[in-house]
């Protein structure tokens, strides 16, 4: 049996969850599963309104006594449960594709797999780090100018926030506006350069990801209590993926029409941050950033996730234009 665990994040409201039910409903598992609602830092008020959400849904809640981080409630949770394979999706996630579980659920059947997941990323904190410093680096002449960078990063930063600049007046700096704004007048960082490995740093995101239980919870997790821990666990050189792999298993990309790929071709499964995303069947707000913007932030997104093998495109609709 298969525990489906969704994270309801409390200060995000009860709206992302109504999304996700929508969703939900809308396209078939295609496998038989139990729908866990994981509730990380929601109060009285909001579980009222979450239980109102899921009146007519067959589903377990399962409440955290505190707040923690979304790595953090995904280890406590398989603690708790009894099935053999565990699928997580975040707060954001929201389902694309019909048959979407029993998509991932055959992947992890192939020979030696051990982690599958809607999205992955080759990614490195690292070489960012070191191309933000003009330091030498694998994204040397495939990241997009800085000023187009730091535009693209600002805007996205407050789209995240919910926030938008009044007409007339120059975008609000963001936090991560402002880290690469001034990363190069700064020393290099001992964590983003000791602590994650150099482009192609391979791993599966956290959006949505299926391993069986077992495996999970043997995995080293330990303390998460900053955003920089959590971003360690997905992608740093002790990330889940890399203590997978250290166990001689496969860490696959499965795409939307059930296609499992191996690292070295996820960028061409077109999940996250390329081509138009036609590949992808579960969404998260990252993905919905590349969705919504222009060539140049696809281009800085997809040239972040897959270097040299970035190919950002447009929808058809708007090609043709």
């Amino acid at each position: 049996m298969i525990a489906v665990v969704h994270l309801v994040w409390g200060p995000l409201g009860a709206r992302p969850l109504r999304e996700f039910l929508d969703a939900y409903r809308a396209n078939d598992a295609g496998v038989d599963h139990e729908l866990v609602v994981l509730l990380n830092g929601v109060d009285a008020q909001l579980r009222a309104e979450i239980e109102a959400e899921l009146e007519g849904v067959d589903h377990r809640p399962l409440a955290l006594a505190e707040p923690v981080q979304d790595i953090t409630a995904y280890a406590q949770a398989a603690l708790r449960l009894e099935h053999e394979r565990v699928c997580f999706l975040n707060s954001h996630s929201t389902i694309l594709a019909a048959d979407w579980l029993a998509k991932l659920d055959s992947a992890l059947d192939e020979p030696r797999a051990g982690l599958v997941g809607a999205t992955g990323s080759w990614a490195s904190v690292r070489s960012g780090t070191l191309n933000a410093l003009f330091l030498p680096n694998s994204y040397r002449g495939v990241i997009p100018p800085r000023q187009v960078a730091r535009e693209q990063l600002i805007a996205i930063e407050l789209e995240l926030g919910g926030e938008q600049p009044a007409e007339g007046d120059p975008p609000r700096r963001s936090p991560l506006g402002s880290v690469w704004a001034t990363l190069r007048t700064l020393p290099p960082m001992p964590e983003q350069l000791l602590r994650f490995e150099s482009f192609p740093a391979h791993h599966i995101r956290t959006n949505g990801f299926m391993v069986e239980r077992d495996i999970f919870t043997s995995l080293r997790v330990g303390s998460v209590r900053r955003k920089m821990d959590a971003y360690l666990l997905e992608s740093g050189r002790r990330s889940f993926t890399r203590q997978v792999q250290g166990r001689g298993l496969r860490a696959l990309v499965v795409g939307r029409d059930g296609a499992a790929y191996d690292q070295q071709d996820w960028p061409a499964s077109c999940t996250l941050w390329q081509g138009d995303q036609e590949g992808l069947m579960i969404a998260d707000n990252q993905t919905r950033i590349y969705a919504a913007g222009g060539l140049d932030r696809r281009r800085l997104l997809s040239a972040f996730a897959w270097g040299r093998l970035a190919d950002p495109r447009l929808p058809a609709k708007a090609r043709s234009v």
